[in-house]
C-alpha cells in the first residue's frame, strides 16, 4: 500500500514538472487598451468605416476636369500636413473660359458608400493651405454624388473655416453633412459615389487629409 502511494506521488510530481516546463514557453502578447485596428474601426462614425476620402494616393479614384487651361492638379511633396503627399490645385475658370471645372474623389475604390444615418452625425473635413498670400473667401462649392446621378451641394461659408487661409499654416474646413441638399434632392444615401469640389473664379491651394468626422 505504501509502495503504491509513493509511486503515485512520484508520478504526479513528474506530470506537474512537465506542465510547468511546457508553460514556461508560453508568451503573452501585450496589447494597448486603445490600439487601433487596420479596418479603421477606431475612426468609424456610427458604424461607417470608409471615412478617409483623400490621404496620399492620386490614383484612379482622384480626378480633375480635363480642361488644363482652366485647372491643374498635381501631387505635392514639399508642403504636406499628413503622410508624404498633398494635392496642389490651381485654377482660373474666368480666363480659361470654362463652363464648369472641379476635382473629385471616388474613394473606397469607387464602391458605393452607405452613408445612411450620417446626416445628423457627421461632417466632411479637409485641410487647406494657400500657396501664396492669404484670403478669406474660398470660391468653391462641395458636393456628394450618388450612383443615380443626384448631386447634393453646399457652398463655402466663412463659418466653416477655422481661420483665414494663408501660406504659413493649414486651415481646417468642416462642413456638416446636414448642410448638404441630400433630402431636398432625394439623394440615395445608401449609394454614395464620390465627393466633388466645384471650383469657381480662380485660386491656388494645397489640399490634404479629406475625411468624414463625427460632429
Amino acid at each position: 500500500m505504501n509502495k503504491r502511494f509513493f509511486i503515485g506521488l512520484f508520478f504526479c510530481a513528474t506530470i506537474t514538472q512537465c506542465v510547468a516546463q511546457e508553460n514556461s514557453f508560453i508568451h503573452v502578447k501585450h496589447q494597448g487598451l486603445y490600439e487601433k485596428d487596420r479596418d479603421g474601426d477606431s475612426l468609424a462614425v456610427n458604424g461607417f468605416k470608409q471615412v478617409q476620402i483623400f490621404d496620399e494616393d492620386m490614383g484612379s479614384e482622384v480626378w480633375a476636369s480635363p480642361e488644363t487651361n482652366c485647372v491643374t492638379m498635381s501631387k505635392e511633396k514639399s508642403v504636406v500636413l499628413k503622410g508624404q503627399n498633398s494635392l496642389h490645385v490651381k485654377w482660373d475658370k474666368i480666363t480659361g473660359g470654362c463652363k464648369w471645372i472641379g476635382i473629385g474623389f471616388g474613394w473606397n475604390e469607387w464602391l458605393a458608400k452607405d452613408m445612411t444615418g450620417l446626416i445628423d452625425q457627421a461632417s466632411v473635413q479637409l485641410k487647406v493651405r494657400a500657396v501664396k498670400g492669404s484670403f478669406a473667401n474660398f470660391p468653391v462649392a462641395f458636393a456628394f454624388e450618388d450612383y443615380t446621378g443626384v448631386q447634393s451641394f453646399c457652398g463655402f461659408q466663412v463659418k466653416q473655416a477655422s481661420g483665414l487661409f494663408n501660406d504659413k499654416s493649414w486651415t481646417t474646413l468642416t462642413i456638416p453633412l446636414k448642410d448638404f441638399s441630400f433630402i431636398a434632392n432625394g439623394a440615395d444615401m445608401g449609394k454614395i459615389k464620390q465627393f466633388v469640389i466645384q471650383l469657381e473664379a480662380d485660386g491656388e491651394v494645397y489640399i490634404d487629409d479629406i475625411r468624414i468626422v463625427k460632429n
